[in-house]
């Protein structure tokens, strides 16, 4: 009950800056359209930050396998979740902006905060594993469907700086070297912008949204389901029938930092790479929108459920 009352309170803080990005349109000091310009800043600096950051830790064993097990858990989300969106692709023709929503959780701009405030900043290196294999996800595939390419374009790939700020990571992680403090202070303050621009501009398109109107829309609500409570329902049964927080010592609190990553809302950065490869970004903002109102109910229960089953 604790870690949800944690995670209800750090929920209210991400509300609370939507809510300031929302003002600034509302109140004409900064135009809707203004929140491009901060989502590119978003994509390719603060979050190459943040990734980095995450890394400068000091390399033992445990930390290791901790790193390795949440990694593989990630990706076999990740490929279970892709399976998933080719299934309403086929039989209900989700859209592009759709499939994004249900596969791509917000866990790059919420996860860091959630976990380093309920867990302490010992736990936070997990959460990255996981963001980063999202990242790889975004920068091949999402980026691919959102551009709309037959191939994936590789040398735009591995030359884009996310990816680039991944490797760079684990070899930092690996090799122990640490950055000078004049290079690490100001990328980890960088990134601690992360969450807050992110929320931003979700409060931004928000303000530019046709709220009243959408609220007649069926697909806002269904889509929203779909993210914050049939997946999550589907995982949990997984992680409780599989066992798999057995197989490591700390394996309970590495599955909640894995849970808790995949029950966020849909991803702001959809709604960014949206804005940057020319897709319906009202969409896909009101999708986001949705899925973090509807957010500050569902994680903290199913958090709950969670502790209940396997905690």
């Amino acid at each position: 009950m604790q870690i949800s009352i944690i995670l209800l309170g750090k929920l209210v803080n991400f509300f609370i800056m939507i809510l300031l990005g929302f003002i600034l349109v509302n109140k004409h000091i900064l135009n809707a359209s203004d929140s491009r310009i901060l989502s590119i800043i978003v994509v390719y600096l603060v979050m190459p930050c943040a990734i980095i950051n995450s890394f400068e830790i000091g390399f033992t064993k445990e930390k290791l396998q901790g790193l390795l097990f949440s990694a593989v858990l990630a990706t076999i989300i990740h490929i279970l979740l892709l399976i998933f969106i080719n299934i309403g692709r086929k039989l209900w023709h989700w859209n592009t902006v759709e499939c994004a929503t249900v596969m791509y959780s917000n866990s790059g701009n919420m996860i860091i905060p959630l976990v380093n405030a309920m867990l302490g900043t010992d736990y936070v290196l997990y959460s990255c594993a996981f963001m980063s294999v999202q990242l790889i996800f975004l920068w091949t595939h999402c980026s691919t469907m959102l551009a709309e390419k037959p191939h994936m374009e590789w040398k735009k790939i591995i030359t884009n700086i996310n990816v680039i700020a991944i490797i760079a990571g684990l070899l930092l992680f690996f090799c122990q070297i640490k950055l000078p403090s004049v290079i690490l202070t100001p990328v980890k303050d960088i990134g601690n912008m992360l969450a807050p621009l992110s929320m931003i501009v979700t409060g931004m398109l928000m303000a530019d949204s046709p709220i009243r109107d959408s609220l007649k829309n069926a697909k806002l609500y269904i889509f929203s389901a779909i993210r914050l409570v049939i997946w999550p329902a589907v995982l949990l049964l997984i992680m409780y029938v599989s066992h798999v927080y057995a197989l490591i010592p700390e394996g309970r609190t590495l599955l909640l930092i894995v849970f808790l990553a995949s029950i966020t809302p849909s991803a702001s950065t959809i709604t960014q790479m949206a804005q940057v490869y020319n897709k319906d970004a009202t969409y896909s903002g009101l999708l986001n929108v949705f899925t973090t109102l509807f957010c500050i109910i569902t994680m903290p229960l199913a958090v709950i459920l969670f502790s209940r089953l396997i905690l």
